[in-house]
């Protein structure tokens, strides 16, 4: 009784993922304009089921299931021979749907249910994706692909062949750990850079600021600055595109620290939270106080992920490294505050990667807190000077404030929790 009511179930459920495939197969015949394929919502149903059925005959007849899959692929090479002499479009992805759908029913034999559901919902999600492709076909580069296999070279086959340990006589400069901060930068600001190609910068300065700070925040502090005085009556608008790319600098920080050294970013975790929430308050300010007016960005973004800057980063980390492990050794923390407070002018990434890495072997993690906590205020008053200098007074007041409330309260918040 057990049996049978099992092979009921799996019956049915064969029929309905069969169903839900071929019902997909239909629509976007019928949505495309397409004559149809050779099988449909019924056809799939049927497929689906003689695969399980297949299976499920195997064990009374040892060769049925493989004279099955002999015979069903025999039939889809037919049927997509005769669809490509008829059709205009050609292509193949019915009929391999079709191949995965009988694989699908068979499974339900040979496994459990939970496995062919999660199959036949991938292939839904991948057949459903067409229109989706298209449009990214259209938005994306050649360069950008060249830039997504760059980043599987580096992840993939760069990464694992690198020595994990110093390769100097001072044991400043080991090559895994400098390759996976390289990675994990290029990473983040990589995905920035997909949704801006994505977006578009055109769409105004809310998707601009908000992705351009995965990518470089000081790039469009830099740009939005600019733009002021084109449109100077439009401050609180730039003011809001600056800072929201600023606002991204404690979450990349956070997410850097954690990846590396996840112990030495809890007492972060709070501070970074309250200054995050503060500072997303007062850009929440600044949009309903001002007029929402969209102005487009045309800000050119560095692609992370090539050759030349991938190797770039890879050094400054490397010097990064080197100097506070020096700095460290001959100076001690003021050394390493000194360091922390240069390299935070130009970027945080270097100093944080570096000493989340360094505070888990020689540098104390509270030396590794306090040198973290004084590269974030080097950045963010090196930012706010930029907008200074490139803007205008106007401009800089709304930034000013933004960083006072903002980085002011994750200060404030991480004095209280580091001491």
């Amino acid at each position: 009784m057990e049996i049978d009511s099992l092979f009921i179930q799996n019956s049915g459920l064969s029929l309905v993922l069969g169903f839900l495939v071929g019902l997909q197969r239909e629509m976007h015949s019928i949505y495309s304009n397409k004559t149809q394929d050779f099988g449909g919502a019924r056809t799939f149903s049927m497929i689906s089921l003689f695969g399980y059925l297949s299976a499920w005959a195997s064990a009374y007849f040892p060769y049925f299931f493989l004279v099955a899959s002999g015979l069903m692929g025999l039939l889809l090479v037919a049927a997509y021979v005769v669809n490509n002499i008829s059709a205009s479009e050609k292509g193949s992805t019915t009929e391999f749907a079709a191949l995965v759908t009988f694989l699908v029913g068979a499974m339900l034999y040979f496994t459990l249910p939970i496995f062919p559901v999660f199959i036949a919902i991938l292939v839904l999600f991948v057949l459903n994706l067409k229109d989706k492709i298209r449009e990214y076909e259209q938005t994306l580069t050649k360069q950008d692909l060249g830039a997504a296999i760059m980043f599987m070279v580096m992840t993939f086959v760069i990464l694992p062949i690198l020595p994990d340990e110093p390769i100097d006589p001072m044991g400043l400069v080991n090559p895994h750990l400098i390759w996976i901060m390289v990675v994990l930068v290029a990473g983040i600001s990589f995905f920035g850079y997909i949704a801006i190609r994505f977006f578009g910068t055109a769409h105004g300065i809310g998707v601009a600021g908000l992705f351009g700070g995965l990518v470089s925040s000081t790039a469009v502090a830099m740009s939005m600055a600019r733009r002021v005085h084109e449109n100077g009556f439009l401050s609180k608008n730039l003011a809001i595109g600056i800072a929201l790319a600023s606002s991204m600098m404690l979450i990349r920080a956070g997410i850097e620290m954690w990846v590396i050294n996840p112990a030495l970013t809890i007492p972060f975790l709070l501070p970074i939270a309250l200054g995050s929430i503060a500072g997303y308050g007062y850009i929440a300010f600044l949009y309903f106080t001002s007029r929402h007016e969209n102005i487009p960005q045309d800000i050119k973004f560095k692609n992370p992920f090539s050759l030349k800057e991938a190797l770039m980063m890879g050094l400054i980390f490397g010097i990064t490294l080197a100097l506070i492990k020096l700095a460290d050794q001959y100076v001690g923390n003021m050394g390493v505050y000194a360091v922390a407070a240069v390299s935070g002018i130009a970027d945080v990434d270097a100093i944080i990667l570096s000493l989340s890495s360094l505070a888990k072997s020689t540098l104390h993690p509270s030396t590794a807190h306090a040198a973290i906590l004084i590269a974030i205020l080097a950045n963010s008053l090196a930012k706010a000077l930029l907008v200074l200098f490139l803007g205008n007074a106007v401009l800089f007041r709304w930034i000013g404030a933004y960083f006072l409330i903002s980085i002011g309260t994750f200060t404030a918040a991480a004095l209280l929790t580091l001491l």
